[in-house]
């Protein structure tokens, strides 16, 4: 009797692995509906940039600062994270070094250079939001529009909220180029699944983490 218990159960389990394996992409757009937190935008203090995903992230941070949606722009730079040949290519910019991209693209598009703010050398989440809360030591604002891949915007804001703690920042979450689709960012299927279940699994860490202190 156990042992058919025990069968029965197991192929429970393998039924329902091969329905989740053959319907992931589906299950991962669901899920990755809930991870591309999005909030109504308005006219902020500033408007930041982390440095994941910072092509698409400071390309439409500069689109936000040309519609007046904020008065500076705060970007950060990683050398993990390297701006891809792409988008220097797209400026023709091959042969300038990150910094240099920057300040030329604001030039490029006639912003004012003293309304971009670089911060270097960031390595993960956590650096980029200690890096900001440190630049707002120096020059405080009360309102902050933060640029994200859509996927990551759920984990950054989560991150950020406890940077800033009970400090009184109004703090907007915006996924970048927010009209197209998730799915796009991705070059198949695969990989858009995997960075679902990433996100995931460092939402649960982060969770875990604070609850534990």
């Amino acid at each position: 009797m156990k042992s058919r218990k025990f069968w029965t159960v197991l192929f429970a389990l393998v039924f329902l692995i091969s329905i989740l394996f053959q319907y992931r992409f589906p299950i991962a757009k669901g899920l990755g509906g809930f991870l591309a937190k999005k909030d109504p935008l308005e006219k902020c203090d500033v408007v930041f940039a982390p440095s994941n995903h910072i092509e698409t992230n400071f390309a439409y941070a500069v689109h936000l600062l040309k519609e007046g949606w904020g008065d500076r722009l705060v970007v950060t730079s990683s050398r993990l994270t390297p701006l891809r040949e792409r988008f220097r290519e797209f400026y023709g910019l091959m042969n300038c070094s990150e910094t240099s991209i920057f300040r030329k693209v604001f030039q490029k598009e006639k912003l004012p250079i003293e309304k971009l703010t670089i911060l270097q050398d960031s390595t993960s989440t956590f650096d980029d939001c200690k890096l900001l809360h440190s630049y707002w030591e120096k020059r405080p604002f009360q309102s902050l529009i933060v640029v994200t891949d859509a996927l990551r915007a759920r984990r950054f804001r989560m991150v950020l909220d406890k940077a800033f703690g009970n400090e009184e920042v109004k703090i907007l979450s915006c996924p970048s180029f927010p009209d197209r689709p998730l799915e796009d960012f991705f070059s198949n299927e695969d990989d858009y699944v995997m960075y679902v279940l990433s996100e995931y699994a460092k939402i649960v860490a982060n969770v875990l983490a604070q609850s534990s202190g």
